[in-house]
């Protein structure tokens, strides 16, 4: 069992704090500023029209197959169809970083991340459907998932696993349920039940640990729709944040970002196939390295689906919880030089992406995890303009949009959600 390690969301414009979302406390300073656990796909909620949509929890009648949060209540989501019977869906998945560990799986297991009796009674769900003059539909069909599982709806275990006994609070039988990807297919299950199947366009979308699943799952309901919605013209996937490095740490221990999720795809037994939230293709390239296919930058290149990412060189949970220098302040040189480099390392990992003509992508400088999408700017147009002309394809450029200022515009951004980043450097 590994030790449980503080990582969340580094939230809006604050570098200094970081959090897992394993405790209540780490999650309750995450939800007063993170926009990841309300149906919003880690969008700024200006933007969005917040009419409730009714919690629907899914049956347990399929054995050890039965979709389940961590504590083993039933899974479920937040439908709100489209008042004028729109063919636009959105499937929108929520963020809230991983449980690296049974320790952090099992505190999350008593939260809102880890069970389904802390779920309100109604949610948020927004439209990631673009319009062509760049803003965003208001009348999909909107379906938004919440976060029940620790491992971004990839994991399954038939039956449940023990917990340590020397974990806090744990005693001689208490147990998890890693039943993740189960979650998500049975939703899907529902979904095409209920209009689904009549779908003309789709768009799955997610932030940060939910931007994870966007990559992951793509091609899973891609086929699907494929083969079960016959009048389907357009599937995209808007993964937001998603983009986690395989990158060391300032230490250069063996605490890494990787390890830990290399410890999960073990401990919640990621597979591949039918039973497994892994893609197949990415297993035969890296059958060494297996865990490779839960980390979006080595899986990107085999996703079938056209997307277009939403990404921070300088990603703020990025920083605070892959990096994580000394002082999250950055005031002396080192570590500010290890921030610059960073975002220079993430354009090299990035650069794969724009090998396949068919993606799209919009790159900020602004240093944040929960951006403000729809006023960043590149080349005089927003986020979410540089997302329609992708969409619609009326882009006479490239459709991979890069900030190539350093940390915030080289210091001229205003926004608050840009953490601040020290003109002023100490040795």
């Amino acid at each position: 069992m590994r030790s449980t390690l503080p990582l969340c969301l580094v939230l809006f414009g604050i570098a200094n704090y970081s959090y897992a979302c394993n405790t209540p406390d780490e999650l309750a300073w995450d939800l007063a500023f993170s926009n990841s656990h309300d149906g919003q796909g880690g969008l700024p909620d200006q933007q969005w029209d917040t009419a409730a949509a009714p919690l629907s929890l899914l049956p347990q009648t399929a054995g050890d197959e039965s979709p389940a949060c961590l504590d083993g209540s039933p899974y479920g989501f937040y439908f709100r169809p489209s008042p004028t019977n729109s063919k636009r869906w959105t499937i929108s998945i929520s963020g809230g970083g991983w449980c690296y560990d049974e320790a952090g799986c099992f505190s999350r297991s008593k939260m809102a991340l880890g069970t389904s009796t802390k779920w309100a009674n109604a949610s948020g769900c927004n439209c990631m459907n673009v319009n062509e003059d760049g803003t965003l539909d208001r009348d999909c069909n909107c379906l938004y998932m919440p976060y029940g599982d620790g491992a971004s709806f990839s994991g399954f275990r038939a039956k449940p696993w023990p917990v340590p006994p020397t974990v806090r609070g744990a005693g001689n039988n208490s147990v998890l349920y890693f039943r993740g990807i189960k979650n998500f297919d049975a939703t899907m299950d529902w979904a095409f039940e209920h209009g689904l199947k009549d779908a003309e366009e789709f768009v799955l979308t997610g932030g940060s640990a939910g931007g994870l699943s966007t990559f992951l799952h793509a091609d899973r309901i891609n086929s699907r729709l494929i083969k079960e919605a016959p009048q389907i013209k357009r599937v995209t996937a808007a993964p937001v944040v998603g983009y986690f490095l395989d990158h060391a740490d300032y230490a250069k221990d063996d605490q890494s970002y990787t390890d830990w999720m290399k410890y999960i795809y073990h401990m919640q037994n990621l597979t591949f196939g039918s039973d497994g939230g892994l893609m197949e293709t990415c297993q035969k390239a890296f059958p060494q390295s297996p865990h490779y296919c839960f980390m979006s930058p080595h899986m990107q290149q085999f996703i079938e689906t056209p997307f277009f990412m939403f990404n921070s060189k300088y990603d703020a949970w990025q920083l605070g919880n892959e990096l994580r220098t000394p002082d999250k302040n950055w005031v002396k040189k080192p570590e500010q030089a290890a921030v610059l480099q960073y975002g220079q390392d993430f354009l090299r990992d990035y650069k794969p992406v724009t090998e396949n003509k068919q993606n799209g992508a919009m790159i900020t400088s602004c240093i944040c995890h929960g951006c403000s999408w729809d006023t960043l700017e590149v080349a005089g147009k927003n986020s979410y303009q540089h997302y329609a002309s992708w969409f619609f394809n009326v882009s006479s450029q490239s459709n991979f949009w890069v900030d190539t200022a350093g940390p915030n515009g080289d210091g001229t951004f205003k926004d608050p959600r840009c953490a601040p980043f020290p003109k002023q450097m100490s040795d």
